[in-house]
């Protein structure tokens, strides 16, 4: 399994971030904080599992909550319904679930 490149700290802030603002839905975590290639301040990238876009709302709440947050970088916020098969590729070559999907 791969480990996520952050704090303790940070992890939970994202966490409630995301049970607050996406409760709903599975979160991935991808990029260079899962790869182990993370400098002390890039950033962490999220893809949304969302089967249709996500609102304009949704992704302004989200982004404006990681922004206002404590985090010591950036949190960049990808829709899966709104990417490309392309690169919805990439981001399953590697990425972690940080958060489960609701079920009904």
């Amino acid at each position: 399994m791969c480990k996520l490149d952050i704090q303790p700290q940070h992890f939970e802030i994202v966490k409630q971030i995301l049970r607050t603002y996406l409760p709903d839905y599975e979160v991935r975590a991808f990029g260079s904080r899962v790869k182990q290639t993370a400098t002390t301040f890039s950033d962490l990238d999220l893809a949304v599992m969302s089967e249709k876009p996500l609102s304009l709302r949704q992704l302004c709440q989200v982004e404006q909550a990681f922004s206002d947050s404590d985090l010591p970088w950036k949190v960049d916020v990808v829709d899966w319904a709104a990417t490309t098969p392309a690169f919805q590729a990439i981001i399953m070559q590697k990425s972690i679930v940080i958060q489960q999907q609701k079920t009904a």
